[in-house]
């Protein structure tokens, strides 16, 4: 009994449930809705769409303003008792042929016959040519035969065996550039030039060595002088700065003489003859030796002094001069102001070979050096000996004979 009672009761309320549809069918047939008139519509004006060019029929002048076909007229209204209609979409029309080109105007034509129920267009007056068009605007304008347009070019047909040459392009003319300084284009070629190759110098010798960082000296001096002039006429006043700083390094690095000019003459040399012109030289480097200054005035004289004794041993080495200069430039070189002794013993070696019975204390003032600065004991007893046995001056002979027992113990 209770298996049976569930299934009962899910069989009851499927009757139930049966019975309220069809109740429901029966309601929807009494109850009806009253039809809906639905309004046509109306056709749509389209445009008619304009044909694609043919190649075959010339374009149209742009001047000449396109004709507009009439429009259609409007579809009659449908009765008001008409059944309910189904609206469907308007078709679009088909595109009329394309009409041939316009003649050239001669008469008016008629204007198209009205349609009932369309409205009325303006009349367009009849297309005109080019060459009335543009007689009507200088009539209106006032212009002169002036603003006529130029006839167009003849064409050209060439023949079978004719041929045209290509169309020339006219190119504007570039401007100029302006010249350039002369000094700059020295300095750009001088820029692209390769670099000379060093040359072997190895096998100069002492003196070729010498002579070669002499010319060098030299050639660095001018060139840095001629850097700052170039510099002082563009107004580079940091480049200014840094070669006058380096010209003043220059000037203040001690310049060696490796070999002066009594070395390079040699011992080979005579005082044969007088010449003014050494004689005149010899002079002003007296003066100079002599002039009353105070350091470090006084070196700049005594450099001037070493350069006309040194023209004179250059220029002039037959003058009797030669053994006098060569005397004074020993006392130079052996001074306070240089104290360069190897120097000072060479050039009074260099007087005494030149002039044996020299009157100068040549040997006395070489011997003292070697005692006193160079501490060399047998070349300075060598030279002392000499003075004892060639020196006319007592004075100086009994210092010498001094010297001699103090190195020697005798």
């Amino acid at each position: 009994m209770r298996r049976i009672l569930p299934f009962l009761i899910a069989l009851a309320a499927c009757v139930v449930w049966v019975g309220a549809g069809v109740l429901a069918q029966d309601d929807n047939k009494d109850f009806q809705l009253p039809p809906v008139k639905l309004k046509p519509d109306r056709p749509t004006k389209a445009k008619p769409i304009p044909p694609a060019p043919d190649d075959r029929e010339e374009p149209k002048a742009p001047t000449e303003p396109e004709k507009e076909e009439p429009a259609p007229p409007p579809a009659p209204k449908p009765a008001e008792k008409a059944p309910p209609v189904i609206a469907k979409p308007a078709e679009t029309p088909k595109t009329p042929p394309l009409p041939p080109p316009p003649a050239a105007p001669t008469e008016p034509a008629e204007p198209p016959a009205e349609i009932p129920g369309t409205v009325k267009q303006p009349i367009k007056a009849p297309d005109k040519s080019r060459e009335e068009a543009i007689k009507e605007a200088q009539e209106f304008f006032g212009t002169t035969d002036q603003t006529k347009p130029a006839p167009a070019p003849k064409k050209v047909e060439p023949g079978p065996d004719l041929t045209l040459p290509p169309p020339v392009l006219a190119v504007p003319e570039k401007p100029e550039k302006p010249a350039r300084p002369v000094d700059l284009q020295a300095e750009t070629t001088e820029a692209q030039m390769e670099p000379t190759p060093e040359a072997d110098i190895s096998n100069l010798g002492e003196v070729g060595l010498v002579e070669e960082v002499a010319r060098l000296r030299k050639a660095y001096g001018r060139a840095l002088a001629a850097l700052k002039d170039f510099y002082l006429k563009r107004a580079a006043s940091h480049k200014i700065e840094w070669v006058t700083s380096e010209i003043g390094a220059f000037e203040k690095v001690p310049k060696v003489q490796y070999l002066v000019v009594a070395e390079l003459a040699g011992p080979g040399l005579r005082p044969v003859r007088r010449i003014e012109a050494a004689d005149q030289l010899f002079t002003e480097g007296m003066d100079y030796k002599n002039y009353p200054a105070i350091p470090p005035g006084k070196k700049e004289y005594l450099k001037l002094a070493l350069q006309k004794f040194t023209t004179i041993i250059e220029k002039y080495p037959e003058s009797d001069k030669i053994d006098d200069a060569a005397f004074r430039m020993g006392e130079i070189y052996g001074g306070w102001y240089f104290e360069d002794w190897a120097r000072a013993v060479q050039t009074y070696e260099r007087c005494w070979q030149w002039a044996p019975k020299t009157e100068y204390p040549a040997y006395f003032n070489a011997a003292k050096i070697y005692d006193e600065k160079l501490k060399n004991r047998a070349k300075a007893v060598e030279l002392y000996n000499r003075v004892v046995a060639d020196s006319r001056n007592t004075d100086l002979v009994n210092q010498a004979q001094d010297r001699i027992r103090a190195l020697t113990g005798r």
